[in-house]
């Protein structure tokens, strides 16, 4: 009987984190007030939009600055099957936000081989578009007009829903120092929906204890 219950015991802690691991880590609130910013991103490839390629070599984020002028950083999850990239920004206190567009970082193989001189040989290059890495060059792609939010004390809100279409100077068959820069005249947002709560209705289910924590200041009914 005792084997019994351990194994059962078990199996729920299994159950449990493998549901845990099912949504991307949050810190819990710091504060009654805290509040959190969202947004969703996606490539458009020929009218079909996916997830974008957050590597080492080119990653995504998105440029937003705060109410003193100072970028604000966000964490990316891209492993849900169903839905395209996901950034997400928590324990931000009230005020105003605003989203100027979306950063493209991507790695210069002459400055990364130069790193490696510091770091060692065997150093690996990172994602790291907050991290001030010395070898990302970071570009950013302008929105035509920024898209602004008075974000609320207790609340979790959204910017919207946005696509870009973008191709690389060579990506994986290019040989030079910057062949995974995005051509920024050849870049163009296709989908700007600031008015989309669909990514605050996704996110609703999520429910590890921080999330749910998280979603109790969601005001937004979850997905059917």
């Amino acid at each position: 009987m005792k084997k019994f219950l351990t194994m059962v015991l078990l199996l729920i802690v299994i159950g449990f984190t493998s549901k845990a691991q099912l949504f991307p880590k949050v810190d819990k609130p710091a504060s009654p007030d805290a509040s959190m910013l969202v947004v969703q991103f996606a490539h458009d490839d020929e009218g079909t939009m996916r997830l974008m390629s957050n590597l080492n070599f080119s990653g995504w984020a998105p440029a937003v600055k705060g109410s003193d002028g100072t970028i604000v950083p966000f964490r990316n999850y891209d492993a849900a099957a169903d839905i395209t990239n996901i950034y997400y920004s928590e324990n931000l206190a009230p005020g105003v936000y605003t989203l100027i567009g979306f950063y493209h970082d991507y790695t210069d193989y002459s400055k990364l081989e130069e790193y490696r001189k510091i770091k060692g040989p065997n150093y690996l290059a990172e994602y790291g578009p907050f991290k001030g890495l010395p070898y990302h060059i970071k570009q950013l792609i302008p929105l035509e007009q920024p898209v602004e939010v008075t974000l609320e004390a207790n609340k979790m809100q959204t910017f919207g829903s946005y696509a870009i279409a973008y191709k690389w100077v060579g990506g994986l068959a290019g040989t030079t120092d910057d062949r995974w820069k995005v051509v920024e005249e050849e870049t163009k947002f296709t989908l700007v929906d600031k008015e989309s709560d669909y990514l605050l209705r996704y996110m609703k289910s999520w429910a590890t204890p921080a999330w749910k924590k998280w979603n109790a200041k969601n005001n937004v009914q979850p997905l059917e």
